[in-house]
């Protein structure tokens, strides 16, 4: 009776333990199909990221050493980055082009809205600056326009970006069947949890055991990434790109933290259960 009695304890600890791993899966992949899989988190790193301001930095820098060499002052860009290419504007093309990543294999940064209001904008500089009466004024704006939404473009484009939509696709498709098998097996382990002891206070001892160990896997490694700023020491030049990949990296971090905490308040309820169901079997 006794062996049998260890051999039932002994599988429901390594139940428990598969159960941990379920958890664990499960939360993971959860957290990454609601963060890193998902268009709308990606929009909100962006606009709360500060990316749009950096940016706009990187943006005028890069615009206005093409407009030195075309003749073409600083006081331009001020007015015309005050006006018209916003940090807002900047921002709102940006979560276009990152939701067009979640979608399309080459998405591009629309720039329609910049040529016209950029050509007007270069006809009035021209004119105040004694330009307007050069034959090829005309040719030369369209050209400069033309550049310049270039430079826009590859300013706000991400580098090979057709790698980077490829593994979404395939990362979304792949987490679909591990949140399936995790969640699965999760609900299976806590049903053989349930039905393997007639008193239920041992079944939630050991769910106890379940859901304590998901929660210590789960804050261990992202508590201690986030403490050591692992996220933060990522080696990129550009500012904004860099505050956005820390801020979408710290983002996914504190989410499975999240689960790793609503893990503790289950381990927690349970605790209570398990007291009042102790007293009940006394």
């Amino acid at each position: 009776m006794n062996k049998t009695k260890k051999l039932r304890s002994a599988v429901a600890v390594i139940i428990s333990f598969l159960m941990s791993i379920c958890i664990v899966a499960t939360v993971i992949v959860g957290v990454v199909r609601l963060t890193a899989l998902s268009p709308s988190y990606a929009r909100r790193v962006i606009m709360n990221s500060g990316f749009g301001e950096k940016k706009s930095n990187e943006l005028k820098t890069e615009l206005v050493s093409y407009g030195n060499a075309c003749n073409i002052g600083d006081d331009f860009f001020d007015g015309f980055f005050e006006k018209t290419l916003t940090k807002e504007l900047i921002e709102q093309d940006a979560v276009k082009y990152f939701l067009l990543i979640y979608s399309e294999l080459k998405p591009s940064v629309d720039t329609a809205h910049l040529e016209e209001p950029l050509k007007a904008a270069l006809i009035e500089y021209a004119e105040k600056n004694g330009y307007a009466e050069d034959e090829t004024l005309d040719e030369d704006i369209n050209l400069i326009v033309g550049e310049m939404c270039e430079i826009y473009s590859g300013v706000l484009s991400v580098p090979s970006v057709s790698t980077v939509h490829s593994l979404i696709t395939k990362a979304k498709s792949l987490s679909d069947i591990a949140l399936f098998a995790a969640a699965g097996g999760f609900v299976l382990t806590g049903l053989m949890l349930l039905f393997m002891f007639k008193p239920k206070v041992y079944s939630v001892r050991y769910l106890i055991y379940a859901f304590s160990g998901a929660f210590l896997m789960l804050l261990a490694a992202p508590l201690y990434l986030r403490i050591s700023n692992v996220v933060g020491k990522v080696n990129v030049v550009s500012k904004s790109l860099y505050s956005f990949i820390v801020s979408f990296g710290n983002g996914v971090l504190d989410s499975v933290i999240i689960g790793a905490c609503v893990c503790a308040v289950i381990t927690a309820v349970l605790s209570l259960i398990y007291i009042k169901l102790s007293k009940k079997v006394k």
